[in-house]
């Protein structure tokens, strides 16, 4: 149940921007609607689900934008015309999209992932892990005193 929200969310956001996109090309908008439904549902279960947690939310951006333009791509392909102009469609739309889904990625981690998921995606990072260390023979105070 708590996955419906995001899921319109986002459904919302790409049917933005594909449907501004795609109404160049006079693409039929019942058919771009459910290829943002399809390519929309794909890229939660790949790129909010098992990216995001695991990797964090640029990481998460950054592979979304192949992630994108691939689906949106092959489907608008498959359902629209076999275009080279559906290629930079599907490119502009990946673009556009990318911005979007760093805003819903922050939207996800606030509200919809357990705290438990949101600390594996930042483990691989934190702050102590990169200090650097001294070894006692390099404390001053300690040569001073002797």
């Amino acid at each position: 149940m708590k996955h419906i929200v995001p899921l319109l969310v986002k459904f919302v956001g790409w049917s933005i921007a594909l449907l501004s996109i795609f109404a160049i090309f006079n693409a039929p908008p019942l058919l771009v609607l459910f290829m943002a439904a399809g390519t929309a549902l794909a890229s939660y279960i790949v790129g909010d689900l098992l990216i995001l947690p695991r990797f964090g939310n640029f990481i998460a951006v950054i592979a979304d934008l192949p992630l994108s333009f691939l689906l949106i791509w092959l489907t608008s392909y498959a359902l629209i015309e076999p275009t080279i102009n559906m290629a930079y469609a599907s490119f502009f739309c990946a673009l556009a999209i990318g911005a979007i889904e760093s805003f819903f990625h922050l939207f996800m981690e606030n509200h919809i992932l357990e705290e438990a998921r949101k600390e594996q995606a930042y483990r691989w990072y934190d702050e102590g892990r990169w200090a650097t260390e001294f070894a006692e023979e390099y404390d001053q105070e300690k040569d001073d005193r002797t």
